[in-house]
């Protein structure tokens, strides 16, 4: 979350930094400050700052998201019911924490392997584009398991459809890491799409649409034979977050009382993901 934050002021702020250094020198110049000692430049600023954030400001949880400075609360809002990247965050930590079990039993619906894992997972940062060094395309997370040679890819949506050339650029992702040995040759590579519904895409259709569009931009790097043999052996699937909770609700189920961390982390998580300004709408 730290990272969320480092690295995206806006979500603080409501702006950039450059954009709200801009506005507050934008206002120091202006006419009416001419000749006003800095104390009162000082107060004459704050007391705008002060307006722009009771203007920018929305009383209700779901009112249309607004843009612009904003207040701690406003920012808290826009960010905990609006925002994609913030529900990445989330998921990343949650995954981090879950049992492995959880991850076999959830995983296992989609994809055949061998139970009694221990699940490694990763996050969209840094740290992993730094460690892999790949810097052609963005994941959302990534769960692997060695023991059963298994890798799955985690695409987050909010309510929105898969990008254009996504499983094309997984398929490139999965044979550098092969390549470059961060996962065992031969792994099983499980895509699971997961959004505000559930949509399944046929494999052969996507893929046919996918490399009319690299060949309309001009990604020959996304079409190479080695990428499309890849991509066909893709198990490419789709669940919703609402599966999540009823699949969380489930699960909570065949968890002893004694498991009280688990059943916490479960809950709270399902809490949040009912809070989300698209589930309103389901």
């Amino acid at each position: 979350m730290v990272e969320f934050l480092v690295w995206g002021t806006s979500n603080v702020l409501g702006v950039s930094k450059k954009e709200y250094a801009k506005q507050i020198i934008t206002w120091t110049l202006s006419k009416e400050m001419n000749g006003l000692p800095q104390r009162e430049i000082e107060r004459s600023v704050s007391k705008k700052l002060e307006v722009l954030l009771e203007t920018t400001e929305q009383l209700d949880r779901y009112s249309r998201k607004s843009t612009g400075i904003c207040s701690a609360r406003e920012a808290l809002r826009r960010v905990k019911y609006f925002s994609e990247d913030y529900l990445n965050k989330e998921f990343d930590i949650f995954v981090s924490l879950v049992s492995d079990n959880y991850l076999d039993q959830l995983y296992s619906r989609f994809i055949e392997f061998e139970d009694g894992n221990i699940w490694s997972t990763h996050g969209n940062s840094g740290l992993f584009e730094y460690s892999t060094e790949l810097k052609a395309m963005f994941m959302d997370n990534l769960a692997y398991n060695q023991s059963s040679n298994t890798l799955v890819a985690n695409e987050l949506k909010l309510n929105g459809k898969k990008n254009p050339d996504q499983i094309l650029k997984y398929a490139l992702m999965y044979n550098y890491l092969e390549e470059n040995q961060f996962i065992n040759s031969g792994s099983k590579f499980l895509l699971l799409f997961i959004g505000g519904k559930e949509v399944q895409y046929d494999l052969d259709t996507e893929l046919d649409e996918e490399i009319k569009y690299c060949e309309r931009k001009n990604r020959n790097d996304l079409i190479t034979s080695e990428i499309l043999e890849r991509a066909k052996n893709i198990c490419v699937k789709c669940m919703s977050w609402m599966d999540i909770i009823k699949f969380n609700e489930s699960y909570l189920k065949s968890l002893h009382e004694t498991n009280q961390v688990e059943r916490k982390l479960l809950m709270g998580f399902n809490q949040s993901l009912r809070e989300k300004s698209f589930m309103s709408c389901i």
